[in-house]
């Protein structure tokens, strides 16, 4: 069997305080943690530095913490800001805000208060023991004879004894007797429910040494963690997709772009054929060397002379003089275009032949190069 978890316990009555240990059965009085204690220890802050409120109709809800501190804001207007929410595993919620005077408090015995893990209050405790029981109605004893009845998921706070309690209860219509809760008790239910004491801090300061209870709650920082990862997984393989789709689309341009290159420089481009295709490009519209042709020029003269319906069957040009052999429909059509071209300044074309064919005139042209 395991052995039970000792939790040291501070009070405090007025401006006194005291130490305790429960034992995991019985709660006894004790000189407080030693410098080395290895057992959690919390603090029980007076209650009367708190107001609790327990929300109607909230339950296990994921907008609970939204809901409560509606309806609080709602109850009390005039309060203003400082409402918060308590919501312990096991789906309860407990809305609270805290008196002016809890800071005052804290600096007074920040001292006591730095060897705590956990600030609570006695109220508290027992209420999360009461929600780990199941009770709908019962009722808490503190000090100076404040007591809360609860009952119709409401909190009574009024000041008296049995008498009063009896009569309030009585005015609620409750039946039975109410379930007495008070902090041994609460501390039993804590130690056989296996709950939780860092689900109920109160107030954030209060803590210089290393946290023994636990009482970081990893829960939705590792959800937290899980669904960042989860959103950048996701980027991350749309991002690839993506990228691959840019990859092959840029593959295919390259293999098209490889294509007009073999096409117009032959089956090796080279490593530059973007530079290759530059340079005839220069070539040709400078002429190439001061021996070259205007090659360019030649086909533009040609195409403004010819008639239409022309049919050029060859082209080749040497370092003076071209020859250009071809088809037209008639005689007056290949009159008309030695006419044109004999303006052309920069050639002087001479008709070698002309052949009367089937279909047309077969010609043959010399054109020289004027420099």
């Amino acid at each position: 069997m395991a052995a039970l978890k000792h939790i040291y316990i501070l009070s405090f009555t007025g401006q006194e305080h005291q130490w305790m240990l429960f034992d995991g059965a019985t709660l006894s009085e004790s000189e407080g943690p030693g410098p080395k204690n290895k057992y959690p220890a919390v603090a029980l802050l007076p209650d009367p530095l708190f107001f609790f409120f327990r929300p109607k109709g909230v339950t296990k809800s994921r907008h609970a913490k939204s809901a409560t501190l509606m309806q609080m804001n709602y109850s009390f207007p005039d309060h203003g800001t400082g409402f918060k929410v308590l919501r312990p595993s096991g789906g309860a919620v407990l809305g609270y805000t805290s008196h002016d005077l809890l800071s005052r408090f804290l600096d007074q015995h920040r001292e006591v208060l730095s060897k705590v893990t956990v600030l609570t209050s006695e109220f508290v405790v027992c209420w999360r023991a009461a929600v780990a029981e199941g009770l709908s109605v019962w009722s808490w004893k503190g000090q100076g004879g404040v007591r809360i009845l609860a009952a119709a998921e409401e909190l009574t706070y009024f000041r008296g004894g049995d008498e009063e309690f009896d009569n309030r209860f009585k005015r609620l219509n409750l039946d039975g007797e109410p379930e007495i809760i008070e902090l041994e008790k609460a501390c039993k239910i804590f130690e056989e429910k296996k709950i939780r004491w860092a689900r109920l801090n109160l107030h954030s300061g209060g803590r210089s040494k290393e946290d023994k209870s636990a009482v970081l709650d990893f829960k939705p920082f590792i959800i937290a963690a899980i669904l960042t990862s989860l959103i950048g997984i996701f980027f991350i393989a749309g991002q690839y997709h993506r990228w691959q789709l840019s990859k092959d689309v840029a593959k295919e341009w390259r293999v098209k772009l490889q294509e007009v290159y073999v096409s117009a420089l032959g089956p090796a481009p080279g490593s530059d054929p973007y530079g290759k295709i530059l340079f005839k490009l220069d070539q040709l519209k400078s002429g190439g060397s001061n021996k070259g042709v205007d090659v360019v020029g030649l086909l533009a003269v040609l195409s403004e002379s010819s008639p239409a319906g022309i049919s050029i069957e060859s082209i080749n040009l040497g370092a003076d003089s071209g020859n250009i052999r071809g088809k037209v429909s008639t005689y007056e059509d290949l009159d008309g275009m030695m006419e044109k071209l004999s303006g052309a300044g920069q050639f002087h074309f001479v008709l070698e032949q002309a052949t009367n064919v089937q279909g047309g005139i077969d010609f043959s042209l010399r054109a020289e190069y004027n420099r």
